[in-house]
C-alpha cells in the first residue's frame, strides 16, 4: 500500500515538474507529444488505486491546458508574423486535442481568410476592423449578444485594438444590465431558478457588477428554503398515502440541503419512532405464531428507525431463548416416538414368535393325535389320549383331524389380527371334537380380548 502510493505521488510531481519545464518553444510538436505522453489513462485495477483517479485527472487536464496554451501562443505569434498556414497548422493541431478551444477557433478562421496575403499587417488590421464594423452593425440593430461574438473575436486578433475594447467592455456592460433587469422582474414574480440563471449570466459579463453577489447568495438561500418546503411537502403527501419509507428519503433530500429545517427533523422524528413502532408490533405477531426468525428480522429492523437497541436485544434473547426450548421438545419427543416404536417392533417379534411356537407346537400334537388315530382304527387298540369319556370312538379320527386343520386355520386368522373368523374357526374345531383343549385356548384367549362381548 504505502509502495503504491509513493509510486502516484512521484508521478504527480513528475508531471507538474515536466509542465513548469515545459518552455516555449519553437519546436511545436515536441509540446504536443509532450501532452501525449501525459495521457495517464483510467485505472481500475485496484481499490486503493481509485483514490488517485480524479487527482491524476485533473492534474493531466491542468497540464494539457498549459500545453496548448503555450502552442497557441506560438500559432499567435506566427500569424503575428504573417506566416498564416504554421498558424493554421497548429491551431488544428490544438482544436483536434480540445475542440472547445474558443481563441484557437478564431485564430484558425482568420488565418484562412488571411491565407495568401501579400501584405500580412494590412489585411491583419483590415480584418480586424471588419470584426468591428460587423458588431456595430449588429449593436445598432439591438442584437447585442452577436456584437459581443464580432468584438470578442476581433479583441483576441489585435489585444491592442482600444476601440474594441471600449466597445466590448461597454456591450458587456448592457447585457450584464439586461439579465440583471430580468432577474429583478423574475425576482418579483417568485421565479427563484429563473432569478438566479439571469443574475448569474449577469455577474459572468460583469464579475464587479455592483451588490450582484449579495443578491444572489440571498437568493439561493431563498430558492433552497423553496426547495426544501416543496420536497417537504412531498415528504408529507407521501406520508399520508403510507408510502413511508419513500417519504423518509424525501426528508433526508431536505436536511442534506438545510440541516437545520426543524419542520423536516420533527416529521422525521415521527415517522421513523411510527416505523420502528411497527416493526416491534409485527415482529410480536410473528413471535406468537411461532416465526421467530422473522420476528427477529422486525426487530433488528426496527433498531435502524430509532427503536431502543437493549430493548431489542431483550425481545431478540427471549425468542432465541423459546427457539432453544422448543428445539428440545421437539428433540425429546421425537427420542420418545424412537423408544415407543422400537418397543412395539420387539413386542410384536415376541408375540409373532409366541403364536409361530404354538402353531408348531398344536401342529404337532394334530400330527400325533392323527397318527395314534390311524393307527387304533387299524388295529383296534387303544384310543389316544384325549377321547372322551362316551366310549371308544366316540370322536373319529377324521373328526378329530378336521378339528385340528380348523384350529390351525384360526391360528393363522389369529396371527393376522382377524379375530371374528378365527373365532368361527375354533367354535367348528369345538364342534367336531370337543375335546380339542387348543381351540378351548383359542377361545379363551378371544374371550379376553373382547371381555365376553363376541
Amino acid at each position: 500500500m504505502m509502495t503504491t502510493r509513493l509510486g502516484f505521488a512521484l508521478l504527480l510531481l513528475a508531471c507538474a515538474a515536466r509542465a513548469q519545464e515545459i518552455p516555449r518553444a519553437k519546436d511545436t510538436d515536441m509540446l504536443l507529444l509532450d501532452v501525449s505522453k501525459v495521457n495517464l489513462g483510467t485505472i481500475t485495477s485496484d481499490d486503493d488505486k481509485k483514490k488517485y483517479i480524479y487527482t491524476i485527472q485533473l492534474e493531466k487536464a491542468r497540464i494539457t491546458r498549459k500545453t496548448l496554451g503555450l502552442v497557441y501562443e506560438n500559432a499567435f505569434d506566427l500569424y503575428k508574423q504573417g506566416e498564416y498556414e504554421g498558424a493554421r497548422e497548429l491551431t488544428s493541431k490544438i482544436l483536434a486535442i480540445d475542440p472547445a478551444y474558443q481563441d484557437a477557433s478564431v485564430l484558425q478562421r482568420a488565418t484562412i481568410e488571411l491565407r495568401g496575403s501579400k501584405k500580412p499587417i494590412f489585411s491583419e488590421r483590415k480584418l480586424v476592423e471588419d470584426r468591428f464594423e460587423e458588431g456595430m452593425a449588429l449593436y445598432r440593430q439591438g442584437r447585442m449578444v452577436e456584437a459581443t461574438d464580432r468584438w470578442e473575436e476581433a479583441a483576441k486578433l489585435a489585444p491592442e485594438n482600444l476601440k474594441t475594447k471600449y466597445w466590448l467592455k461597454k456591450a458587456r456592460g448592457e447585457l450584464a444590465d439586461d439579465h440583471f433587469r430580468r432577474g429583478q422582474k423574475a425576482y418579483r414574480q417568485h421565479r427563484l431558478k429563473e432569478t438566479l440563471d439571469q443574475w448569474y449570466a449577469a455577474l459572468v459579463l460583469n464579475p464587479r457588477y455592483p451588490r450582484l453577489t449579495s443578491a444572489i447568495s440571498k437568493v439561493e438561500s431563498e430558492a433552497r428554503e423553496q426547495d426544501g418546503n416543496e420536497k417537504l411537502q412531498t415528504a408529507l403527501n407521501l406520508y399520508s398515502q403510507g408510502e413511508t419509507v419513500e417519504s423518509l428519503k424525501m426528508l433526508d433530500q431536505v436536511l442534506e440541503a438545510g440541516p437545520g429545517n426543524t419542520k423536516a427533523q420533527k416529521l422525521m422524528a415521527e415517522i421513523r419512532s411510527e416505523m420502528a413502532a411497527q416493526h416491534v408490533a409485527a415482529g410480536r405477531t410473528l413471535y406468537e405464531t411461532r416465526k421467530y426468525q422473522d420476528a427477529i428480522k422486525e426487530w433488528k429492523s426496527a433498531v435502524d428507525y430509532g427503536y431502543d437497541p437493549k430493548a431489542a436485544d431483550q425481545l431478540v434473547a427471549r425468542a432465541k431463548e423459546q427457539m432453544r426450548r422448543e428445539d428440545a421438545a421437539r428433540t425429546a419427543a421425537a427420542r420418545r416416538a424412537e423408544d415407543a416404536k422400537k418397543k412395539a417392533e420387539v413386542a410384536a417379534a415376541e408375540a409373532k414368535k409366541k403364536a409361530d411356537d404354538d402353531a408348531a407346537a398344536a401342529k404337532k400334537k394334530a400330527d400325533d393325535d392323527a397318527a395314534a388315530a390311524k393307527t387304533a382304527a387299524t388295529t383296534g387298540g387303544t384310543p389316544p389320549a384325549g377321547t372322551p369319556p362316551g366310549g371308544r370312538g366316540a370322536v373319529s379320527g377324521e373328526n378329530r383331524q378336521q378339528s385340528q386343520q380348523h384350529y390351525l386355520s384360526g391360528m393363522i386368522y389369529y396371527q393376522k389380527q382377524d379375530y371374528e373368523k378365527a373365532r368361527d374357526e375354533w367354535n367348528l374345531a369345538k364342534q367336531l371334537d370337543p375335546s380339542n383343549a387348543d381351540a378351548d385356548a383359542g377361545l379363551q384367549r378371544i374371550e379376553k380380548l373382547y371381555g365376553g362381548n363376541q
